[in-house]
């Protein structure tokens, strides 16, 4: 991705959180300059990897498949002292962006959607080789309540509402057409993107970038390239 994309694709997060009363970390409004004076106090940031994370997926078409995220809360399997046993993101889709389809092999995680566009889940099981199941239903829970669902089911979730994707639970969430901004969350078990994420079709969550121009904001990705972490 060029930095030109993650730049704007932040200003519109930060937009669209703006206009729906959502509010993050003091940190989230920082520019370069703030990161180099941050003190030791920010390790649990650092060593957690929280702040900002926006992705095409390796697909080369961030309008289409990409997502804007920010990571609030999380933890580490190496420092458990340093973090918390569970993660909180909070994430925006333009109308029509959507995730590529993947499962995890140990998250548990609760999709939410809290204001503007519409958000849409659609759900595979998968088999034991990892690959997608076209053809097994499955059961998916809705704010706790149990829901069969057919293979490669639609689910259109209103605001205020969630699903609870379990391990191994293909599946890809996107804003539908048509509509506003989508601002959402995620609760979950810890993350840990670099090794529990498995993506169909040649995906991936970690894409290099192209440093066409400065960055306005820092991903957590950046921020080796300031501090110390570990």
């Amino acid at each position: 991705m060029k930095r030109s994309q993650i730049n704007a694709a932040i200003d519109l997060a930060q937009q669209a959180m703006r206009e729906h009363g959502v509010r993050l970390p003091e940190y989230a409004y920082w520019s370069p300059d703030d990161w180099r004076k941050a003190g030791p106090e920010y390790r649990r940031v650092f060593l957690n990897a929280l702040g900002w994370a926006v992705t095409d997926f390796g697909q080369g078409d961030f309008d289409r498949c990409g997502i804007t995220m920010f990571d609030v809360r999380n933890g580490t399997r190496e420092y458990p002292a340093e973090g918390t046993p569970y993660g909180e993101k909070i994430y925006v889709l333009k109308p029509g962006q959507r995730l590529p389809f993947h499962f995890h092999y140990n998250k548990t995680e609760d999709i939410i959607s809290y204001a503007g566009g519409t958000l849409m889940i659609q759900l595979y099981n998968a088999r034991e080789d990892d690959s997608m199941d076209e053809a097994l239903p499955g059961e998916v829970y809705l704010d706790g309540v149990r829901r069969p669902f057919d293979p490669g089911e639609v689910f259109t979730i209103p605001h205020g509402r969630s699903m609870t994707i379990v391990p191994r639970l293909y599946h890809r969430f996107w804003a539908g057409e048509g509509g506003g901004v989508l601002v959402g969350g995620e609760i979950s078990t810890i993350s840990v993107p670099k090794t529990d994420n498995h993506f169909a079709a040649g995906a991936r969550r970690f894409v290099p970038i192209e440093e066409d121009e400065a960055p306005r904001w820092l991903l957590n990705v950046d921020y080796a390239n300031f501090h110390e972490v570990a």
